[in-house]
């Protein structure tokens, strides 16, 4: 049975200390590094959500069956490190993402060498890889990367220990452009080189270097907190972990987030953010979150919370992730008599129009997608709401409800008839 969590908000003010969820996205891609590192080190501040946990555990298996869950990038990451391995193994996902594409990370490690087959759809998992010899006599492809940043990052990871290294031509621009950035920037850590020139990356053969690591926190988890400040009518709240330089590409939430009247203040260990008094508010917002998908949705909830009508662009991600993220939210967001309109195309994008209003509790369905209980949440701000199936944000952030209880937003399980 899915656990249901009435969310309101009493006090009038929200106020607290949050140390922050470390990165999903960088723990995951330094465990993967660590693997293929010859000498150990240690990473500090390590990721507790659901999809590290998976990743350590199909890293340290010996078994053939290794299985990753709903953990969609968890899957990509190991699909590429798999191939290095010098076992036959099973790579199986549950029933949501064996639904998520897996084909054009895969073509491109096949014109590699590597012997993966699949197992049912072809496209799509589960795998069966077997010991190959990769990039011995091919050390260039041609990569799709308009779809997903994770094949990109999975191939650039396995790249350095390659016999040659590896030479990747974006046949298109690459959508969520800073998490490729990202990942460049955690294996230059560690000792690995490369040259981007135009749509060409090349990276050398080399042997990462082992060095400790300490996993800043995770900024896409730092938007709910700020749509919570946007929503509340006065807030102040200290969020220790983040780092203002940060390798995350969701760090421009203190700018888009500046418009909706919150102030950062950045501080020692982190930054404070605040209702910023008097703001004369914004009637219309447009952004383009190709680089920035994951947090399109909490900007969405915000922007139907304070009423302000505007164009989202660079959206096409979100129609392959845990679910798909744009018919739920003009699903979910019709509760609270918003409209999100679709705008179908090669750069999809939707228009919001409406403010957030309701004659009782609005009741949210989640999806199986961990955004879409986090993302609605600060709507309780304004008014108490319902989250259905409200544990699944242990996907990326377990503390998730402790930390949304300690500034003032708090949850209680219910049960629904």
């Amino acid at each position: 049975m899915s656990t249901i969590y009435r969310v309101s908000c009493a006090q009038p003010k929200l106020k607290g200390t949050i140390i922050l969820e470390p990165s999903k996205s960088i723990s995951n891609r330094v465990l993967i590094i660590q693997s293929l590192c010859k000498d150990p080190f240690t990473i500090h501040n390590l990721s507790k959500s659901d999809d590290t946990v998976v990743l350590q555990k199909m890293l340290s298996a010996d078994g053939e069956k290794l299985y990753a869950g709903h953990a969609g990038s968890s899957y990509r990451f190991m699909t590429a490190r798999s191939v290095l391995g010098n076992r036959e193994i099973v790579l199986d996902a549950s029933e949501q993402l064996r639904h998520r594409p897996i084909g054009t990370l895969v073509k491109a490690l096949q014109t590699l060498g590597a012997d993966i087959t699949y197992i049912n759809k072809e496209g799509f998992p589960p795998l069966r890889i077997k010991p190959a010899s990769i990039g011995k006599d091919v050390h260039e492809v041609t990569l799709h990367a308009g779809m997903s940043s994770q094949y990109t990052s999975a191939l650039l990871m396995i790249a350095p220990c390659l016999p040659e290294g590896l030479t990747i031509h974006l046949a298109d621009d690459p959508v969520s452009l800073p998490y490729i950035k990202m990942t460049l920037a955690v294996m230059e850590w560690f000792g690995a080189s490369h040259v981007w020139e135009g749509n060409t990356i090349k990276v050398k053969h080399s042997e990462y270097i082992a060095k400790d690591f300490t996993v800043e926190g995770d900024w896409s988890a730092a938007s709910y907190f700020y749509s919570a400040v946007a929503l509340a009518e006065k807030a102040e709240i200290r969020i220790e972990g983040v780092v203002e330089k940060s390798l995350q590409g969701d760090a421009v939430l203190k700018d888009i987030y500046h418009q909706f009247g919150v102030e950062t203040i950045f501080i020692e260990n982190g930054m404070m953010i605040k209702k910023i008094a008097n703001h004369e508010k914004i009637k219309e917002f447009s952004y383009d979150f190709s680089s920035c998908p994951d947090i399109a949705q909490t900007v969405m909830v915000t922007m139907a919370g304070l009423g302000i009508k505007g164009k989202l662009s660079g959206l096409r991600t979100l129609r392959i992730k845990e679910t798909d993220r744009i018919t739920a939210m003009q699903t979910e967001l019709t509760k609270v008599k918003t409209t999100l309109e679709v705008e179908e195309g090669t750069d999809l994008s939707c228009k919001l129009f409406g403010k957030a209003r309701w004659k009782d509790k609005a009741k949210f369905n989640t999806y199986e997608d961990h955004r879409m209980a986090m993302c609605f949440t600060p709507l309780a701000c304004i008014h108490p709401i319902v989250i259905r199936d409200a544990e699944v944000v242990s996907k990326s952030y377990p503390g998730f409800w402790k930390d949304m209880n300690t500034i003032g937003v708090t949850s209680e399980r219910v049960k629904m008839k």
